[in-house]
Formats: structure tokens, sequence, C-alpha cells
């Protein structure tokens, strides 16, 4: 193999290997609760994912209804909102909703 041959070579190795260092565009992990609405024993929860495929696990108790969303992140980030429907085991009442990510209540929206 030729000299100048070898060096293409090995210069093409080390940009296809740079390639899988890339970072991903999509991360998949708990996010935090933007609104909710109370509609009795179904809960209306809006994240800021787009599209992220978002699922729930609830803990419910006499006092409280914990809310934990799991998505996927993906760009452009802020351009839309994933809407999950929660059921409940029973109607909300006078229990309160907490963010199983901040460990607070969540900021409830009209609807």
């Amino acid at each position: 193999m030729t000299l100048p041959r070898a060096i293409l070579l090995v210069g093409s190795l080390l940009v296809l290997a740079g390639c899988d260092a890339s970072e991903p565009t999509e991360t998949r992990g708990p996010v935090p609760i933007v609104g909710w609405s109370n509609g009795g024993d179904v809960q209306v929860v809006h994240i800021d994912t787009c599209n992220g495929d978002p699922v729930a696990e609830i803990v419910e108790t006499e006092s409280t209804v914990t809310i934990t969303v799991t998505s996927t992140k993906r760009d452009p980030g802020d351009a839309c909102l994933d809407s999950l429907k929660v059921e409940l085991e029973a109607d909300l009442g006078d229990r309160q909703v907490i963010d199983g990510v901040t460990g607070e209540e969540p900021p409830g929206i009209e609807g």
C-alpha cells in the first residue's frame, strides 16, 4: 500500500469513528408536569415534550396523588406539548396532586 493511500485510509477511519461519538438528539427519562386539569377520576397532565410517547406512574394515598411522567425529550423542545390522560382508582376529591419529578404540586390549568 502506498503512503498516500494509507494516509487516506487512516483519515477515513478517524472520520467514521467520530460519527459514532455524536451526542443523541433524544433522551428518555422523568419530565416535570407543566400543567394539569382535574377531571374527577381522570386527570389530564401536560408535559414539555413533543410526541415523546409519555407514560405515567401513579401512586394514590388518602391525601395525595403522585404522578410521575417519563417521556422522550426531542428537539425542537418547546415546539409542542404532550398531553396524557391519567386514570385514578377514585375521584381526586380534596387530595393534592404531586409531580413525582419535582415533589411539588404542578401548576393547574383551566379546562
